[in-house]
């Protein structure tokens, strides 16, 4: 029996919509498929920019440590640059896009506190290798862990230093406490972080206080025999990381303009390096 003409119209009404939705399906498709591939894109393109903020990263860091080993304060202001734009690069991309390790914070921090007078900067700096180097993680026993002890107490070093230059005993005093209970609390787990890291931590304390009150204009009695009571504590120390030929305590020691509170050390030998 053939169809009716409105039978037939009705048929090709249907064919028109089915058309139509078949079509409108196939636009939404390529259009979910065309903002996927913007969004793949754009993703792409932030992995690059993160990849080349680590890399200018990375450079800016071997160039501090060149120059703070070839003229440490001498550049002062080339490496304050380079540090503030780290700083910048940071902010901009975020530490959970760059993923920066603990250790890199705190050198440009180190690098800064030593070289420079910028000590806000090398502050900022050593917060940050704090927090993340201080992190708990798993420790495999079903506990937790500090994630870094040796950059966590290194980074309470660099705090200290920046007190101490800014002449807040308190505040140093604070800080290398935190890095020797560190040492303590942490030491089975890494003999370095028992013993040497502990050793340095002792002797660097010594030569900031030594340094602390050498900046005041008139250090009191009681600075003085705290500074005393440092030198006296750490004697063995000195001698074990090799009194005169360890080159990063005679770095601190060159810092020192004299030995103003007569503490029981030779500054001199110290200084040679």
């Amino acid at each position: 029996m053939a169809a009716s003409p409105s039978d037939t119209g009705r048929l090709s009404a249907w064919a028109a919509v089915a058309s139509a939705t078949i079509a409108l399906v196939a636009t939404g498709a390529s259009l979910v498929s065309t903002i996927a591939a913007i969004g793949v894109a754009h993703d792409i393109a932030d992995v690059q920019r993160q990849d080349g903020a680590r890399a200018e990263i990375s450079s800016h860091l071997v160039k501090m440590s060149e120059l703070d080993r070839t003229g440490g304060s001498t550049y002062r202001s080339e490496i304050v640059t380079l540090a503030k734009q780290v700083e910048i690069l940071v902010v901009k991309h975020g530490q959970k896009n760059l993923n920066l390790s603990a250790s890199t914070y705190r050198l440009v921090g180190l690098f800064v506190a030593l070289s420079t007078t910028d000590l806000e900067l090398a502050g900022r700096m050593a917060h940050r290798a704090l927090d993340l180097a201080t992190r708990l993680e798993p420790d495999g026993s079903g506990g937790l862990r500090m994630a870094d002890p040796l950059e966590a107490l290194q980074a309470h070093r660099v705090l200290a230093d920046v007190a101490a230059q800014n002449l807040d005993l308190g505040e140093m005093t604070k800080e290398y406490e935190a890095a020797l209970n560190i040492s303590e609390a942490e030491g089975a787990r890494n003999r370095y972080v028992e013993v040497e890291a502990r050793q340095y931590t002792k002797t660097y304390w010594a030569l900031s206080a030594m340094m602390l009150v050498d900046d005041q204009q008139n250090p009191t009695p009681k600075d003085c025999v705290e500074v005393r009571r440092r030198t006296i504590a750490a004697q063995e120390d000195f001698k074990a990381l090799a009194l005169g030929k360890n080159l990063e305590i005679a770095r601190r020691a060159r810092r020192i303009k004299e030995n103003v509170c007569a503490a029981p050390i030779d500054l001199l030998s110290l200084k040679r390096g």
